[in-house]
């Protein structure tokens, strides 16, 4: 009785992908077209082989590869940094309204500055441990096919 559960747990859990490579990923891209223009950005839905599918705004976004120059994973630079900014400025105003109002009176706004210029700093180092990569596509169909090999299924 084990051994028929288990068989039948098994063929349970395949699952048949016929043509179309279905990705459930967290890999954000951005797209740039054959003159270096970014013409799209998101995370990867699936991948076929005339076309990528990216997910922005919970909306597909259907991309010929005719038309992709390059591919780069991971994020800009100015998100770290504006992240980190954002903390920075945050954990000031959230201590400025927790402790005694004439004590930090004036200093807020400087305290801020100050710590919004920081957490950018900080962003900005965090930047560069990022790993992220360019892939040159160029249109071309061999190319597409080794970037496909290379995404995590």
């Amino acid at each position: 009785m084990k051994s028929l559960i288990i068989i039948l747990t098994l063929l349970l859990c395949f699952s048949v992908n016929a043509q179309e490579k279905k990705l459930k990923s967290n890999t954000f891209l951005r797209i740039y077209n054959l003159n270096g223009k970014k013409i799209a950005k998101g995370k990867l839905l699936s991948t076929t082989k005339t076309t990528l599918t990216l997910r922005r705004n919970k909306k597909p976004i259907n991309i010929s590869i005719d038309s992709i120059g390059s591919i780069k994973t991971k994020r800009s630079v100015g998100n770290n940094i504006l992240i980190g900014s954002s903390i920075g400025a945050g954990t000031v105003i959230l201590l400025s309204t927790r402790t005694d109002e004439s004590f930090t009176e004036g200093y807020t706004g400087i305290g801020t500055l100050v710590f919004s210029g920081l957490g950018a700093g900080i962003g900005a180092i965090t930047s560069i441990f990022k790993n992220s990569m360019t892939f040159q596509i160029n249109g071309d169909s061999v190319v597409w096919e080794n970037f496909r090999n290379l995404l995590p299924n």
